[in-house]
């Protein structure tokens, strides 16, 4: 039995613990609204009156956030991005909220800096008024202030179709016109799964759903007969692959009836055809086909299945996939990938040594060049920047000379920029040198230092 006297230590020991939660938790609000009111410091100190003077190489001024919101210099938000660890699409999104609320809210915004709204709540309801008008804008401000902090997503989505109705009647068009046609076909290629897949999603013409659901259907059906002890789920999965290929290596086509599936015309005879035989089949090929590259990086070990653990035996090896935010499959994902039924080209490219130091005299990259470089960064070598390296520009770290020394165009001096932060090395004081291979020691304007290698950012301050 517990005493009297304990039950009421204990009661008062959670309400001391809850108290204190609750004084963490104005700090942090406190702490979020000095940060946005820092973010449009910032911003103020780098307003720009001269809009048109953008170009396609300098810096472009840049608004952020909706019709009335000030004009600011591009490579602002960079170093922004780099103080504050994010990625440069973060801090437009940060930037583009809170210029929105200080300039076209600014009765939420004087709720957020008092302290009675959350600044998460603020920003949430600034990404949805960026697109209207300053009238629309300032009637969802009247409307939203004084009941933000407990507005839900629903209440305030109403809300701004409200003032769409109101003041924007071409744009309520519009939306109505865009939502009656509701058409989507989505696979998300950024989010590969540990087991090599990609979620897919979709809106369709109910016409088309119900031919897609029963071309899928047959198909599955088909691998069963063929063998495919797979449940139903995985055996659509994989039909799915299969039309969308338009090749029957496998000739799925196990029946020898009136040729459902071949085309009207085609008559019986073309049914017991080899599917590469087929006039149809080769033509939906042609139209069908398209290259896939993918670039694998895996050991020699597992390619030749030498012994990689203590005990000799061969630990699961796995495969780096370059792209798709670089996740890591399975060798054995990679194999059934390979056997895939169809023309299949596999190109095994050299090692190359991401240490040594190449050299060219000439002032672009040679093909080796990039792709030492590309395998070494990875991503863009900016703090914080992500941007696979595949497709970046090539950067001479020390900025080439036309009347310098021969071997300027070095692998010490060379880095992978996305074209943004090669214009911001170029055209502002930011600096870097490399000081190992692949190790980058960044210098921001105002003196921020920052460590970048293989897509990691250290901040140094």
């Amino acid at each position: 039995m517990v005493s009297g006297s304990s039950v009421r230590g204990d009661v008062s020991v959670a309400g001391a613990v809850l108290a204190g939660i609750r004084a963490d938790q104005e700090v942090v609000q406190a702490a979020e609204a000095s940060k946005l009111a820092g973010v449009l410091a910032w911003c103020e100190l780098h307003v720009t009156e001269d809009p048109d003077r953008a170009a396609t190489w300098g810096e472009a001024p840049v608004r952020l956030g909706g019709v009335g919101c000030p004009w600011v210099g591009e490579f602002t938000i960079t170093e922004l991005a780099a103080g504050l660890g994010l990625s440069l699409t973060g801090a437009r999104s940060l930037v583009s909220d809170v210029v929105e609320l200080a300039f076209r809210l600014p009765r939420l915004w004087a709720r957020v800096q008092g302290g009675e709204v959350a600044a998460w709540r603020a920003r949430r309801i600034a990404e949805q008024t960026q697109a209207l008008s300053i009238e629309a804008a300032g009637f969802v401000d009247a409307q939203v202030a004084g009941f933000a902090a407990r507005m839900g997503a629903t209440a305030v989505e109403r809300l701004v179709a409200e003032a769409v109705g109101r003041f924007m009647p071409d744009l309520a068009a519009e939306q109505r016109r865009l939502a009656a046609d509701g058409r989507r076909f989505d696979i998300d290629h950024q989010q590969v799964s540990f087991a090599g897949t990609s979620r897919v999603e979709a809106e369709l013409d109910l016409a088309d759903a119900l031919d897609l659901d029963a071309a899928i259907a047959g198909l599955a059906a088909r691998l069963m007969d063929l063998g495919s002890d797979l449940p139903l789920d995985q055996r659509r999965a994989l039909a799915a692959g299969e039309l969308a290929r338009r090749q029957l290596a496998l000739d799925l086509d196990t029946g020898t009836g009136t040729g459902a599936g071949t085309g009207a015309g085609t008559g019986a005879d073309t049914v017991d055809q080899p599917a590469e035989a087929r006039p149809d089949v080769r033509a939906a090929q042609r139209r069908g086909r398209r290259d896939l590259i993918l670039y694998a990086h895996l050991s020699a070990d597992a390619i030749h299945g030498t012994p990689t653990s203590t005990d000799g035996t061969l630990a699961d090896a796995m495969v780096r996939l370059e792209g798709h935010r670089d996740p890591e499959i399975t060798l054995d994902t990679l194999r059934d990938w390979l056997t895939i039924p169809g023309d299949v080209h596999i190109t095994i490219r050299p090692v190359i040594d991401l240490n040594a130091d190449l050299t060219s005299t000439s002032r672009f990259a040679t093909g080796l060049h990039r792709e030492q470089v590309i395998l070494r960064d990875r991503t863009c070598a900016a703090p914080h920047c992500s941007r696979p390296a595949r497709h970046l520009d090539l950067d001479h770290i020390e900025a080439w000379d036309d009347h310098g020394p021969p071997g300027q165009t070095r692998s010490k001096n060379l880095a992978a920029l996305c074209r943004h932060h090669h214009r911001a090395k170029t055209l502002t004081s930011w600096t870097y040198q490399q000081l190992l291979p692949g190790v980058l020691l960044w210098k921001t304007p105002h003196g921020l230092r920052h460590l970048t290698c293989a897509g990691h950012t250290i901040n140094l301050d």
